[in-house]
């Protein structure tokens, strides 16, 4: 018979099912979002940092983490930038460093590399690193605000009698990285200085 204590006690049971299989849905979901997370850096540390998958956001840096970044950036394109790609002065000039595109060029294209190489990485994103990243990292070099054809509109970063043809090498770069980061660390030394007296 079709009581309603029967049709109750059927109603509540196919509830109980379905209350089941959502809270199976629910729990496959959350270790997506995990996995998710994993592979965006969304659960990683702070904006650049060394375990993380984020791009470094250079304005936001403290003097110490600057230094951090300075250093793995300049570590990662002398070990991994100039030995797999090759550029050349035309495509990369030596001064590179001393120039905000130049450091923000080189950042994102570790940051799109780390992604494409990483833990999580896929071959597809290997691909696009070297198909479409790349390619437009030596276009943001080669932009009207930058260095056209290899040269910056500073002259006395020209090196004399340098054949933009040559590939760069990491002894045409590091003075002016040095220098840079020096520069940096300095200028955010003394910001937090005087943010931290009031003057």
């Amino acid at each position: 018979m079709n009581s309603p204590e029967n049709f109750a006690a059927a109603a509540v049971a196919s509830l109980g099912a379905d209350l089941q299989r959502v809270a199976g849905v629910v729990a496959e979901l959350g270790d997506r979002v995990v996995q998710l997370e994993n592979v965006s850096g969304a659960a990683a540390g702070g904006a650049g940092s060394a375990g993380g998958l984020r791009p470094v956001c250079w304005p936001s840096l403290t003097a110490v983490q600057a230094a951090a970044a300075w250093d793995e950036l300049g570590e990662w394109v002398a070990r991994v930038a100039m030995p797999t790609l090759s550029p050349t002065l035309r495509q990369v000039p030596g001064c590179w460093p001393m120039h905000v595109w130049g450091r923000e060029t080189w950042s994102w294209l570790h940051a799109a590399h780390r992604q494409a190489y990483g833990p999580h990485g896929s071959g597809f994103q290997a691909a696009e690193w070297h198909t479409r990243w790349v390619p437009h990292a030596y276009a943001a070099f080669d932009g009207k605000d930058a260095a056209r054809g290899g040269f910056c509109d500073r002259p006395e970063h020209r090196a004399a009698g340098a054949d933009p043809g040559r590939v760069l090498r990491v002894e045409d770069w590091s003075p002016w990285f040095d220098r840079a980061r020096a520069e940096d660390l300095g200028r955010r030394q003394q910001e937090e200085t005087e943010s931290s007296t009031g003057g």
